[in-house]
Protein backbone atom coordinates (compact mmCIF):
# COMPACT_ATOMS: atom_id res chain seq x y z
CA UNK A 1 0.00 0.00 0.00
CA UNK A 2 1.00 3.50 -0.59
CA UNK A 3 1.83 5.89 2.08
CA UNK A 4 -0.92 8.35 2.87
CA UNK A 5 -3.72 5.97 1.86
CA UNK A 6 -4.11 3.81 4.89
CA UNK A 7 -7.13 1.78 3.75
CA UNK A 8 -9.34 4.80 3.17
CA UNK A 9 -9.62 6.39 -0.19
CA UNK A 10 -10.92 9.87 -0.39
CA UNK A 11 -14.40 9.96 -1.83
CA UNK A 12 -14.85 11.67 -5.16
CA UNK A 13 -16.43 15.10 -4.86
CA UNK A 14 -20.23 15.19 -4.66
CA UNK A 15 -21.65 16.19 -8.02
CA UNK A 16 -23.27 19.58 -7.96
CA UNK A 17 -26.65 20.53 -9.36
CA UNK A 18 -27.22 20.17 -13.09
CA UNK A 19 -26.15 23.10 -15.15
CA UNK A 20 -29.68 24.06 -16.19
CA UNK A 21 -32.86 23.50 -14.23
CA UNK A 22 -36.11 23.44 -16.15
CA UNK A 23 -34.42 22.98 -19.48
CA UNK A 24 -36.50 21.68 -22.34
CA UNK A 25 -36.37 17.91 -22.84
CA UNK A 26 -34.20 16.57 -25.55
CA UNK A 27 -35.84 16.53 -28.97
CA UNK A 28 -37.49 13.27 -29.84
CA UNK A 29 -38.34 12.26 -26.28
CA UNK A 30 -41.77 13.89 -26.08
CA UNK A 31 -44.24 14.84 -28.80
CA UNK A 32 -44.64 18.56 -29.30
CA UNK A 33 -47.82 19.98 -27.75
CA UNK A 34 -49.06 21.20 -31.13
CA UNK A 35 -48.59 17.86 -32.84
CA UNK A 36 -51.76 16.31 -34.22
CA UNK A 37 -52.67 12.64 -34.27
CA UNK A 38 -50.24 10.34 -36.02
CA UNK A 39 -50.83 9.64 -39.69
CA UNK A 40 -52.67 6.38 -40.14
CA UNK A 41 -53.21 4.74 -43.51
CA UNK A 42 -56.79 3.58 -43.98
CA UNK A 43 -57.77 0.69 -46.17
CA UNK A 44 -60.85 1.70 -48.09
CA UNK A 45 -62.98 4.77 -47.54
CA UNK A 46 -62.73 6.41 -44.13
CA UNK A 47 -65.91 6.31 -42.10
CA UNK A 48 -67.08 8.98 -39.76
CA UNK A 49 -69.44 8.70 -36.85
CA UNK A 50 -71.48 11.48 -35.34
CA UNK A 51 -72.19 11.37 -31.64
CA UNK A 52 -75.00 13.47 -30.23
CA UNK A 53 -74.50 14.53 -26.65
CA UNK A 54 -77.43 15.97 -24.75
CA UNK A 55 -76.23 18.29 -22.01
CA UNK A 56 -78.85 18.99 -19.39
CA UNK A 57 -78.25 22.32 -17.67
CA UNK A 58 -78.19 22.44 -13.92
CA UNK A 59 -81.92 22.17 -13.30
CA UNK A 60 -82.53 22.19 -9.59
CA UNK A 61 -85.44 23.44 -7.48
CA UNK A 62 -86.98 25.99 -9.83
CA UNK A 63 -88.19 25.73 -13.42
CA UNK A 64 -85.41 26.34 -15.90
CA UNK A 65 -84.79 26.62 -19.61
CA UNK A 66 -83.68 23.41 -21.30
CA UNK A 67 -83.86 21.61 -24.62
CA UNK A 68 -86.18 18.65 -24.48
CA UNK A 69 -84.37 15.51 -25.70
CA UNK A 70 -87.71 14.05 -26.84
CA UNK A 71 -89.29 16.84 -28.94
CA UNK A 72 -86.08 18.90 -29.51
CA UNK A 73 -87.80 22.15 -28.41
CA UNK A 74 -86.23 24.74 -26.12
CA UNK A 75 -88.70 25.11 -23.26
CA UNK A 76 -89.05 26.34 -19.71
CA UNK A 77 -89.66 23.21 -17.67
CA UNK A 78 -92.64 22.50 -15.46
CA UNK A 79 -91.78 21.05 -12.07
CA UNK A 80 -93.45 18.44 -9.90
CA UNK A 81 -92.29 17.66 -6.39
CA UNK A 82 -92.24 14.05 -5.24
CA UNK A 83 -91.17 12.32 -2.05
CA UNK A 84 -87.69 10.91 -2.44
CA UNK A 85 -84.94 9.33 -0.40
CA UNK A 86 -84.37 12.41 1.74
CA UNK A 87 -88.09 12.74 2.56
CA UNK A 88 -88.39 9.12 3.63
CA UNK A 89 -85.09 9.25 5.52
CA UNK A 90 -86.16 12.24 7.61
CA UNK A 91 -89.54 10.63 8.23
CA UNK A 92 -87.89 7.41 9.38
CA UNK A 93 -85.41 9.29 11.56
CA UNK A 94 -88.18 11.23 13.29
CA UNK A 95 -90.17 8.04 13.84
CA UNK A 96 -87.06 6.29 15.20
CA UNK A 97 -86.58 9.03 17.79
CA UNK A 98 -90.23 8.83 18.87
CA UNK A 99 -91.59 11.91 17.08
CA UNK A 100 -94.51 10.05 15.53
CA UNK A 101 -96.62 13.19 15.29
CA UNK A 102 -93.86 15.07 13.42
CA UNK A 103 -92.78 12.34 11.02
CA UNK A 104 -95.21 13.53 8.31
CA UNK A 105 -93.74 17.04 8.18
CA UNK A 106 -91.07 16.24 5.50
CA UNK A 107 -93.87 15.37 3.06
CA UNK A 108 -95.19 18.95 3.38
CA UNK A 109 -91.83 20.75 3.09
CA UNK A 110 -90.77 21.45 -0.51
CA UNK A 111 -87.05 21.57 0.30
CA UNK A 112 -87.15 17.92 1.46
CA UNK A 113 -88.61 16.54 -1.77
CA UNK A 114 -87.15 15.64 -5.16
CA UNK A 115 -88.01 17.81 -8.16
CA UNK A 116 -89.03 16.36 -11.54
CA UNK A 117 -88.69 18.65 -14.57
CA UNK A 118 -91.19 17.99 -17.37
CA UNK A 119 -91.48 19.37 -20.91
CA UNK A 120 -94.67 21.45 -21.28
CA UNK A 121 -95.03 20.37 -24.95
CA UNK A 122 -94.65 16.57 -24.87
CA UNK A 123 -95.00 16.10 -21.05
CA UNK A 124 -91.96 13.79 -20.88
CA UNK A 125 -89.53 13.92 -17.97
CA UNK A 126 -86.40 15.93 -18.82
CA UNK A 127 -84.52 15.77 -15.52
CA UNK A 128 -84.98 14.66 -11.91
CA UNK A 129 -83.21 16.69 -9.21
CA UNK A 130 -82.63 14.31 -6.29
CA UNK A 131 -81.92 15.63 -2.83
CA UNK A 132 -79.58 12.83 -1.74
Amino acid sequence: MEKGNVGFDTAPPYPGPPMSYGAAPQPGLYPSPNAGPPNVAYLGAPTSTVTHVVVVPSLQETPGQAQCPHCQQTVVTQIERKAGLMTWGICGGLALFGCFLCCCIPFCVDSCQDVEHHCPNCHNTIHVYKRC
